[in-house]
């Protein structure tokens, strides 16, 4: 018999390893099922020792051993890429399983006894490499256009090396999109992995991955990255700055994380790619970290011929604030692209009617009890009576309550909606334009990509047509647009989030990228410095200056930050906090920030911890290990997106 300790590969398992018995051979590296929690779960043996050799320690456990179900797989992952999860839940302060997990489709895990395991061959060739050797990376700030043509290239060149490439998306749609405009030529040696394929043809596009002879082009998401292919000899992370590679909920893994020590474990080519990347990869860029590569002037260019600045200000002595979210300037505007058939995309910052809601009493901004972010104002669904009435919802964690008219603080009445959601967008134009063409494109009214997918097809296919959209559309906006106009990008100037200034200026980038003809911004706040650089393209300005302001306020990356977050119902947690900062943390800088529900019905309370750390010394032991011990009630976020 044989004493087996094993990696749960399941996400909700705080435990790193836990030990089963096997009657069976079965060796390290070998994919196995284990009774855990009233359930069959897949997971990693690291370990096997003979039953014998363990004796006294079995005889003196106060708990018996469980047995270990069927071997899936006598081995599956690289040892390279077991080494790089191991670092990435390091510096994540997660487990190895669940970091594996994360970067594993559950379809192949299902699918293991229809895959060949990696052979003896395959682990030798790995090994045998020799030392390693300082590892090639590369950025590439350019506008989409140069920045395809560029990849296009990296991968005839490896192609040429008998190298395979893995172009990473953040999501499924930048995938679909890519696979669509760089295979041509090369379609018989290009693989799709997203997990929006259904699962027979993840498994199918996997099995193929392992098993082409040919030099391979590989585009897909995060959650394939764990394809044991041995070439694999350049990695590309298209659209770096994009939120979606960093997870919102625990365990808060960062794809980027993980890539760059994936690229490092195997020798791999490390290409970082957007029209502008994060402040942390230029200034890494500026210390001789990064390297361009290819020349670029820092500055992000249009084909839009005309753009217009508009102020929604209300001017001295105007006793009301700015209420309509299409002003006179951009309603003559769409009564023009009317008239000569032209389209129009109107982005909004928010989905819902709007975005912020001010106490004119109190100056109090409503707020999420949990994240700190502004609520936004929805209208309930009519055909439901249980929720036909307007409410504020939280839009990061879903935190919902229904809308009063007094304030939550003092009770005033004078409570004031500010910005416009794309709701609210829609109601304004239809009732101005009651015959033009138009449609919504958000999370509220489309839910299925294949809907959402059409409706941008109908709107770029009919003269005239006006789309309404947040954020989500910038991921299925490809063809350029005869104009945009941003109504509403003021609510992000309210979100306390240190990285909130370069979201802005990335969406104006990309908004701009795709305009042909008129560039409208609609803003109270004209006179802002940001936005006069997002309509000049000069990211060279902006990113100095940005990092600027973080090196003054000690943000990333001139620190770490580590976000410890805890929910109480009463206050035991709450205090648990506060000794954990006095008793553990008295060598590091913390803050607690409180949380206090101040919104009707709610009894529980956030708060957060944050934890800030000179640049380039976490992983620190001594801490890893202290919040590696803290209960599951404890949230750790390691460079987290708001610190809030």
């Amino acid at each position: 018999m044989k004493i087996v300790t094993v990696v749960p590969l399941e996400k909700g398992v705080f435990k790193e390893n836990l030990s089963y018995f096997s009657a069976k051979e079965v060796a390290p590296g070998a994919i196995v099922t284990i009774p855990l929690r009233r359930k069959t779960v897949e997971a990693l043996v690291i370990e096997v020792v003979e039953a014998s050799k363990l004796k006294t320690e079995l005889k003196q456990s106060d708990f018996s051993l469980k047995k270990i179900g069927i071997i899936k797989s006598p081995s599956f992952f690289q040892p390279a890429f077991i080494r790089a999860a191991e670092t990435t839940a390091a510096y994540q302060v997660s487990t190895l399983g669940v970091v594996i997990k994360s970067f594993t489709p559950s379809a192949i895990l299902s699918g293991l006894s229809k895959l060949k395991p990696l052979n003896s061959e395959s682990t030798s060739s790995e090994i045998s490499l020799g030392p390693k050797i300082k590892l090639e990376k590369l950025i590439l700030q350019e506008p989409d256009e140069e920045r395809f043509a560029l990849y296009k290239k990296i991968i005839r060149e490896n192609f040429a090396q008998k190298q395979s490439v893995f172009l990473l998306t953040p999501t499924n749609a930048d995938a679909r999109y890519l696979f669509e405009l760089l295979t041509r030529g090369i379609e018989n040696y290009a693989l799709l992995l997203t997990s929006d394929l259904p699962a027979k043809d993840q498994l199918k596009n996997w099995k193929q991955a392992l098993k082409d002879p040919h030099p391979l082009l590989i585009i897909g998401t995060p959650l394939f990255l764990s394809l044991p292919r041995l070439d694999l000899k350049a990695f590309i992370v298209e659209r770096e700055n994009a939120t979606a590679y960093k997870q919102l909920a625990r365990p808060y893994l960062d794809a980027r994380v993980f890539v760059e020590e994936l690229a490092e474990e195997t020798r791999a080519k490390l290409i970082l790619g957007d029209i502008i990347l994060r402040s942390e990869t230029i200034w890494r860029k500026d210390q001789g970290e990064f390297t361009p590569l290819s020349p670029t002037t820092y500055r992000s260019f249009s084909s839009a011929q005309k753009q217009i600045l508009v102020s929604t200000k209300p001017v001295a002595g105007a006793k009301t604030i700015f209420d309509q979210a299409i002003g006179p300037e951009l309603k003559t505007l769409i009564e023009k692209i009317i008239d000569q058939g032209e389209n129009l995309f109107i982005f909004s910052g928010r989905r819902g009617l709007n975005p912020l809601t001010i106490c004119s009493d109190c100056s109090r901004i409503l707020t999420c009890p949990k994240c700190q972010i502004p609520l936004n104002l929805h209208r309930g669904d009519e055909a439901d009576k249980k929720d036909a009435g307007h409410f504020w919802l939280c839009h990061k964690c879903g935190f919902a309550v229904t809308a009063t008219d007094t304030c939550p603080d003092c009770n005033g009445s004078r409570l004031a909606l500010v910005g416009f959601g794309s709701e609210k967008v829609e109601t304004e134009l239809m009732a101005s334009f009651p015959k033009a063409k138009i449609w919504r494109l958000d999370s509220d009214s489309e839910r299925l990509a294949k809907k959402t997918e059409e409706s941008i097809a109908n709107f770029y296919q009919s003269p005239g047509a006006i789309l309404i959209g947040t954020e989500m559309a910038l991921f299925h906006l490809r063809e350029k647009i005869d104009n945009i106009a941003v109504v509403s990008i003021d609510a992000y100037f309210a979100i306390p989030e240190f990285r909130i200034n370069e979201k802005i200026f990335n969406i104006l980038l990309r908004l701009r990228q795709l305009t042909l003809k008129n560039f409208m911004i609609q803003t109270r706040e004209a006179n802002e410095k940001l936005l006069d650089l997002a309509l000049k393209g000069n990211t060279t300005d902006f990113q100095r200056q940005e990092l600027v302001e973080r090196k003054k306020l000690k943000y990333p990356p001139f620190s770490t930050l580590i976000k410890v977050s805890v929910q109480a119902k009463n206050e035991v947690l709450t205090q648990a906090l506060e000794t954990l900062k006095t008793d553990h943390l008295e060598d590091y800088q913390t803050i607690i920030y409180d949380s206090v529900s101040r919104l009707a019905g709610q009894s529980d309370a956030w708060t957060n911890l944050l934890l800030r750390l000179p640049a380039g010394v976490w992983p620190e032991p001594k801490l890893l290990e202290l919040l590696r011990q803290l209960p599951p009630a404890f949230f750790i976020n390691v460079d987290p997106e708001n610190i809030f």
